[in-house]
């Protein structure tokens, strides 16, 4: 999860109207999957990523979704090249 999809996450659960046991009982389960994640590191285990992990966020793409990608076979040197002797030749 990404620092603004976290953020969002965070501003609707403060937005919920939580009882203090409701809270705990959230903050309870976080913790066991911290512990759980951290015991797997320690035992040398790798966590799985899945393809749920590498989405990215609407908001995320938002500020390149009209750019197209340039070709495969796109030479940045002779275009480098190209540039300097336009300007300096």
């Amino acid at each position: 999860m990404n620092a603004l999809s976290l953020n969002s996450l965070w501003s609707y659960i403060q937005s919920l109207t939580l009882t203090t046991s409701n809270k705990k009982w959230l903050a309870d389960h976080l913790y066991e999957a911290v512990e759980e994640e951290t015991q797997a590191a320690k035992a040398g285990k790798r966590l799985q990523i899945t393809a749920d992990d590498l989405v990215l966020s609407a908001d995320m793409l938002d500020p390149v979704k009209d750019i197209t990608p340039l070709p495969a076979d796109y030479d940045f040197e002779k275009v480098r090249k190209d540039y300097l002797m336009q300007k300096y030749g």
